[in-house]
């Protein structure tokens, strides 16, 4: 898939994934031909002086239109919009959770969010705000160690907090004794008559 945007930037998609596999900046010049039956895409940027040729052997389809898009698209959800979101609603996370310290300082580090159940056991939160990874485990854990290092039979719980944990994280974190909660951002139109392209 080939995009060429009203403001001369090309963005070259294939099949599978979110990023592009190649593109060009705004003010990217673009001109197309046709030679031995291919249809040919050739654009060129000045700053810096970049060229991309783009050959079709195969067409499915080709649209031309112009696009109409004001609305403003506010993301809500990066990590201290998340961490901010448990600290003033504590019961996203679970019932009865309060929270005492913002970046606890540890010596692996400074934890998310620190707090007590309502059993009184402390509750390290660390919060991530895309795609929970096996490092973030780890990191987790060496956080429950730290608090648990003056006493190692104390009860410290750790909960990773994450809009997305994929099944191997949570594999992991309960082999650790560790806990998980999928929470996170959501994106949102300001003008929510704006919601159509064209």
């Amino acid at each position: 898939i080939v995009i060429i945007k009203q403001d001369g930037a090309v963005v070259v998609h294939q099949p599978t994934m979110r990023e592009p596999v190649n593109w060009q900046p705004s003010d990217t010049k673009t001109d197309f031909s046709v030679a031995d039956k291919n249809f040919i895409v050739n654009t060129y940027h000045k700053h810096p002086n970049e060229k991309m040729k783009l050959t079709f052997r195969n067409m499915q389809m080709i649209i031309t239109t112009s696009l109409k898009d004001n609305a403003r698209i506010v993301v809500s959800g990066m990590e201290t919009d998340i961490v901010e979101k448990i600290m003033e609603t504590p019961n996203v996370i679970e019932e009865g959770l309060r929270i005492t310290k913002r970046e606890k300082q540890t010596k692996s580090g400074m934890i998310d969010l620190y707090g007590y159940d309502k059993k009184g056991v402390p509750v390290i939160i660390e919060v991530k705000r895309s795609l929970a990874t096996i490092p973030a485990v780890h990191q987790l854990r060496m956080y429950v160690n730290d608090i648990k290092r003056k006493n190692r039979e104390a009860n410290v719980r750790g909960i990773l907090c994450a809009p997305r944990i994929p099944k191997m994280v949570k594999h992991l974190l309960e082999d650790y004794g560790l806990e998980y909660k999928e929470f996170g951002w959501v994106k949102e139109i300001v003008d929510k008559r704006q919601r159509k392209l064209f």
